[in-house]
């Protein structure tokens, strides 16, 4: 009974991984094809890749973001309570982890939205670039903090499982933030962060 608790709950985080990645793609994917956040700042080519973006989409994407988080929030807390029987210490490093992770990430993933709506809602004008900018500034700690935060939570896991302390194969340690990282982010898979995380959960699940 207890293994299959454990599945459901893990099962939820394979669900709110790829509810957060079809809430990513509306963020992504506009009319005018991929928006690359990553020229976000740059007036000229936001102006063209956000033309078209539907204000429905952003703010689904926003209201869907959170409630998979919330999900996702199930599932790693259901692995810290796995490894509690076995290494309070990592217990307690990857609880705290997971805590800070699936607070600041849902924040900046609500920035992020925001930030998107108003530029689209405000007319793709200069002015209202800058001013998301500026916002967006001011709160990018959110994306840091919560990334840093999964980081040691995938460490402190990785280890765990690796040095055989738990109850899973120590080759168990592929189903992991951080070597899924390595194997994934080469890819062109779409949000990739979530095909991650669902391939973890998917990957734990079958073998608990």
């Amino acid at each position: 009974m207890e293994d299959e608790r454990m599945k459901i709950i893990l099962l939820l985080g394979v669900i709110g991984h790829i509810l957060c990645g079809i809430s990513d793609c509306l963020l992504t994917y506009a009319p005018n094809g991929k928006v690359n956040l990553m020229d976000f700042k740059e007036y000229e080519k936001s102006s063209v890749s956000f033309r078209g973006m539907s204000l429905k989409n952003l703010t689904l994407a926003m209201v869907l973001g959170v409630a998979a988080m919330t999900l996702e929030l199930f599932g790693y807390m259901e692995l810290c309570h796995y490894v509690q029987g076995y290494s309070i210490v990592y217990y307690r490093i990857m609880y705290i982890s997971a805590l800070i992770m699936l607070i600041s990430l849902p924040m900046h993933h609500i920035i992020c939205c925001l930030c998107e709506w108003f530029f689209v809602r405000l007319g793709l004008t200069k002015e209202a670039l800058d001013s998301v900018w500026d916002f967006f500034k001011c709160t990018v700690y959110t994306m840091y903090v919560g990334y840093l935060a999964m980081l040691v939570f995938a460490v402190a896991f990785l280890v765990v499982v690796v040095t055989g302390r738990t109850g899973l194969p120590q080759w168990a340690g592929i189903f992991n933030l951080l070597p899924l990282f390595v194997i994934v982010m080469p890819t062109k898979l779409p949000a990739k962060a979530n095909v991650i995380g669902a391939v973890m959960f998917l990957g734990l699940m079958l073998l608990i």
